[in-house]
């Protein structure tokens, strides 16, 4: 019987790669629904080829510019939820940003696969989340790259015999840059992502290596491990996706070659690995794997993730809704590349500490006030 799944975000990066890989395997896969952020002639075009029961979009104030079809037609945070509850099998949350919250939490509710690629579900709310699972409310797979690693790695591995979980960076376009250089960076040179093709928001992320941030963060609610048992390495090849280290000094590594189809077809399949027409890492022609630490002094992204971390869960979502804000301000061309981590430690230092935060409500002021801090520096910045 062929798995059901239901993609948000499906005009984005990894939802087209989603697509891509019900493509090629349609006897396990069938499209029962597809949500996107905004209107496009894509997102009509993905209905038209695959007319999932249901087609959800956000934003509603476009709504005519999209061709349904015969797919019933489902507007807003209410459509995205109406939309969870039709009958599936598998939920892919690849929305962009903090919207993709409140359907991660319906998913899991439902008693859904959760296949996760939207960091802001964890980042801001992962004790909610982590608490959703342990309680047998559905099940989550992580989609990214670096966290499908540890995933797989980490099965039927005990807790005391790991000494370290080990995330990988590629470093991004801005790996050998001075600081001064930072200051000077454009959006289009952190567009230019050197290994991966990815959306506006992620790429902008893992230029500033905010991503790797976010994604220490997620690792700490998805493993229940302390924050000072995960780490970072450069690693520009992007072939070893994760790293378990284990207290006999020994490790596990994963490689694969970067393609965010393999991570996906792992998680659609249930966490089974499938023949895949895709591209492979050739051993002999890899030549050499490099690593070496992050530059924290350049790219202090990754300590300000640390902070929060040890700061408590306000500060994990405060850190991200000013991260959001920053990062779209550096976009529209309003600060440099270089204050969007200023801004960021900013909210921090500002922010009121609430150590454990459980309920969805609660998550949504600190990440209102958090935004609205930073757009009223900003309006400063403007004046000046």
């Amino acid at each position: 019987m062929k798995k059901r799944i239901i993609i948000l975000g499906s005009t984005g990066s990894i939802g087209r790669s989603t697509l891509d890989v019900v493509k090629h395997r349609p006897d396990e896969f069938e499209i029962t629904g597809l949500a996107c952020r905004e209107s496009s002639a894509l997102f009509s075009e993905q209905i038209q080829t695959y007319k999932p029961r249901c087609a959800c979009l956000c934003d509603g104030r476009h709504e005519g510019e999209v061709d349904f079809g015969g797919s019933r037609k489902l507007i807003g945070l209410p459509g995205l939820k109406e939309l969870i509850r039709v009958d599936s099998d598998i939920i892919v949350n690849a929305l962009p940003g903090s919207i993709g919250l409140e359907p991660s939490i319906e998913a899991l509710s439902q008693n859904r696969i959760l296949a996760l690629a939207n960091k802001e579900s964890l980042v801001m709310a992962g004790r909610l989340i982590m608490n959703l699972v342990r309680g047998g409310h559905g099940r989550l797979i992580p989609v990214d790259s670096e966290h499908s690693a540890l995933y797989q790695l980490m099965e039927g591995v005990g807790r005391n015999e790991v000494e370290k979980l080990i995330i990988t960076a590629s470093g991004g376009p801005f790996k050998d840059h001075s600081k001064e250089a930072l200051t000077q960076v454009s959006p289009e040179d952190a567009l230019r992502h050197p290994t991966w093709r990815m959306g506006r928001k992620v790429t902008i992320d893992s230029a500033t290596l905010m991503n790797k941030g976010l994604e220490v963060i997620e690792a700490r609610w998805l493993f229940d491990t302390p924050p000072e048992k995960i780490a970072v390495l450069v690693h520009p090849e992007s072939i070893i996706h994760g790293i378990v280290q284990f207290v006999d000094g020994s490790f596990f590594a994963y490689l694969a070659h970067p393609d965010m189809r393999i991570p996906i077809a792992y998680a659609l399949s249930g966490a089974k690995r499938l023949p895949l027409p895709f591209g492979s890492a050739h051993l002999a022609d890899l030549g050499k794997l490099t690593f070496h630490q992050p530059d924290t002094d350049r790219f202090p992204a990754l300590r300000l993730a640390y902070d929060a971390l040890a700061t408590g869960d306000s500060a994990l979502i405060a850190f991200n809704a000013a991260n959001e804000v920053a990062s779209s301000a550096f976009v529209e061309g309003r600060i440099a590349f270089t204050a969007i981590p200023e801004l960021v430690e900013e909210t921090l230092t500002h922010h009121v500490v609430v150590k454990e935060v459980f309920g969805l409500e609660e998550v949504q002021e600190i990440h209102s006030w958090a935004r609205t801090f930073v757009e009223g520096c900003l309006r400063r910045i403007d004046v000046t």
